[in-house]
């Protein structure tokens, strides 16, 4: 089974799950002070992230792979009279645009061949929230595999040519339960390709 397989079976399995599963403790802890615009929502799966943006003025991109988790997203904004763009894509691939976003938001997603074309995503003064887990995860489950773990110090480290508003590390109590995690909110710097 391919890693599409594995993450369209988990969407098709939610198709009859009512309601959306919440944001992120951490999107919803530092979105009040952030200016509304346009924002992508990095595999954003069924849109959690993506439709509490939209819910609150953004306008939103959704990328993801897996298209049952696309297909309840846009159920979900159509029901609720909202509008977020969604674009199957696989971000091994997909070319982000450039200078476009507000905000990019990349939760519980770790590619690091990603990093650059997130930074370059994102306009000058324009903030990106990454939130994601860290080595010690391995302690509580999945993820397991290194190469979706940060190491210690390794998100503050990538972002160094931005301008951190906000970061943390450690053990938190999340929406979804205990967690190890990196959580940044970091400002594009205005002479940063």
């Amino acid at each position: 089974m391919t890693d599409r397989d594995d993450w369209e079976s988990r969407y098709r399995g939610r198709a009859d799950e009512p309601g959306v599963r919440p944001p992120s403790d951490f999107l919803v802890a530092q979105l009040p002070g952030l200016q509304r615009g346009r924002a992508l929502d990095v595999a954003s799966g069924d849109g959690r992230h993506a439709l509490y943006l939209a819910r609150r003025g953004w306008r939103v991109d959704a990328v993801d792979f897996a298209h049952p988790g696309l297909t309840r997203l846009l159920a979900v904004a159509r029901r609720d009279g909202l509008t977020v763009n969604a674009l199957q894509a696989d971000l091994e691939q997909f070319p982000l645009p450039r200078d476009r976003y507000d905000l990019v938001v990349n939760v519980r997603y770790l590619q690091r061949s990603l990093f650059g074309a997130l930074k370059a995503a994102v306009r000058a003064g324009g903030l990106v929230l990454f939130e994601t887990f860290i080595r010690n995860q391995q302690q509580l489950g999945h993820p397991r595999n290194p190469a979706f773990l940060l190491e210690r110090g390794e998100l503050a480290a990538q972002f160094g040519d931005f301008d951190v508003v906000f970061y943390e590390e450690g053990h938190f109590v999340t929406e979804t339960g205990p967690a190890f995690l990196a959580r940044l909110l970091a400002r594009r710097r205005s002479g940063n390709p």
